[in-house]
Order: C-alpha cells, then structure tokens, then sequence
C-alpha cells in the first residue's frame, strides 16, 4: 500500500478528509524526514506514529517546521515520533555518512549529483570543495578517485561530523578537513576544480572559488536555485564576474531538482581560462 493510502486508513477517524496527506518521506539512516502542509501540524504526531508502522526499518520521524536558514545551512525540524536520537548512519554508493539529519542538511534529491560528480573527476585532480557539510560531495570523490581534496565547513557540528566521517571512510590521506569560512580560509591557486555546493547567493562567493584555481584555469561546480526568468541573469553575472577576476568561461547549466514553485535548483557548470 502506498504511504499516502496508508495514512489515509489509519488516520481516518483522526485527521479530517479534506486534508491532504503527504505522499512520501525521506528516508535518512534511520530518520524519516516528512514536510507536513500547516494545517496538518497539529496531527503530526499521528502521521509520525502511522509512519513508524507503515516502514519498521525507521526509528525516527521528524517533520519540518520552516526553511533551511543561513550560511550554516541549519535545517528547522522537530522530532514528531519515535525515538530522539537522531545522530544516524547513512550509506550512499558505499559511503558511510554520520550525522544529525535534523541539524545538518543531507539532501535526498541530490543524491544523483553527489554520485554522479565523482565520475567527471580525473585521476590527479586537485579538488576543494567550499561548502563540504558532512563531506556529501568531497567524500564520494575521494572514494573513488586518486585525488586530494580539501573540505571547507563553517558550522562546528557539521564539521565535526565532516572529520569523523573520512575517518569512517578510511580517507585521511586523501581529504582535508578545514573549518572556517571558505571566503577567509579557502587555500589560493592550488584546484583544477571547485564544488560550490551553496545554494543561495552563490554567486557572491565566485571570486573566492577563482581564487582556489590554479593560475590557468579550471572548472567550478556553482549551485543555486533560480527562477527560469533569472536564468539568463545569473549566466551574465557569472561571466562578469569571471571577466573581471582575468577569465573568460564557458558556462553549461544543468537542472538538479525542484526547489519550490518556480524555482530549481540547477548547477551552473564553469570551465574558465584566464586571460
């Protein structure tokens, strides 16, 4: 039975009719992650509790109560079923993530970038990730590439998670773990390739990433999510400011996901050579 179907049975003498019920959950390790419109928070604790029953494998429900906030990019969640420890372990493609999924933000519907990055990498390549969290990105590179990377974290939680986890990888003598702002603590003409894993206002961080690459050149991963009608926009404002940092760049766009209504969240792909 679907969750939506199962929620709708057991729930059924609960939660009125005319509400509608959500149609899926992440799952996190062994948190289920739910977004709940407003008007159904109030029975929250009821859908956690169905959740827990309709997939014995979890331990946790959570659902969100408002927008992934700041620069530390600190999710907003409560604990709505179950048990309250919610530091969990989460494999992906043969990579182990620890963490805290309703402190630290581990996107779902990224998965398929975070594997798919670590194909486009070459053996060698010198990589610095600017916003590693708990190693999402850096991680699944150094899995599976003879490289060296260097993760940047600004939010202390996250980035003790970030040294655990390429312990638990057995991956120290391939990634480095930095804390700190990546505008401030980024290291200086050493990257063929930059992942901005950011995505609001990233393009104010770009003169950063430029900096990271070598003196040629190279290619920066840039997320963000923007409007369709911003588009045009935000690929002018990065070869302005390429143009002004020495590059000229070449820039492909590529659609991630849904963000919210109207707006994705799309990679802008970045090869740049200076001038």
């Amino acid at each position: 039975m679907r969750y939506r179907e199962f929620l709708r049975a057991h729930l059924k003498d609960i939660i009125p009719d005319n509400l509608r019920l959500p149609s899926g959950f992440h799952v996190v390790g062994h948190v289920a992650l739910v977004n709940l419109n407003p008007e159904l928070m109030e029975y929250a604790a009821f859908i956690g509790k169905a959740t827990l029953d309709y997939d014995h494998r979890l331990k946790t429900v959570a659902a969100r109560t408002g927008p992934t906030m700041g620069i530390e990019r600190r999710p907003a969640y409560k604990v709505v079923a179950g048990s309250r420890d919610t530091v969990t372990m989460h494999i992906e493609n043969k990579v182990r993530f620890k963490f805290d999924p309703i402190r630290m933000t581990f996107s779902g519907g990224n998965k398929g970038e975070r594997i798919s990055i670590s194909r486009r990498i070459d053996s060698g390549e010198y990589v610095v990730d600017m916003f590693s969290c708990v190693g999402q990105f850096a991680l699944h590179i150094a899995k599976n590439n003879d490289v060296n990377v260097v993760a940047i974290e600004i939010n202390p939680e996250a980035y003790a998670f970030l040294v655990e986890n390429i312990e638990i990888n057995e991956l120290q003598d391939k990634v480095t773990a930095v804390l700190g702002d990546c505008r401030v603590v980024h290291p200086t003409h050493v990257a063929s390739r930059v992942i901005m894993g950011y995505l609001h206002d990233t393009e104010k961080f770009l003169p950063y990433a430029l900096e990271i690459l070598v003196k040629g050149g190279g290619i920066i991963h840039m997320h963000k999510a923007v409007s369709e009608k911003s588009l045009e926009d935000n690929i002018t404002c990065i070869t302005d400011i390429c143009r002004e940092e020495g590059f000229v760049s070449e820039i492909e766009v590529r659609k991630i996901k849904n963000y919210s209504p109207g707006v994705s969240h799309v990679v802008f792909d970045i090869s740049v050579e200076s001038t």
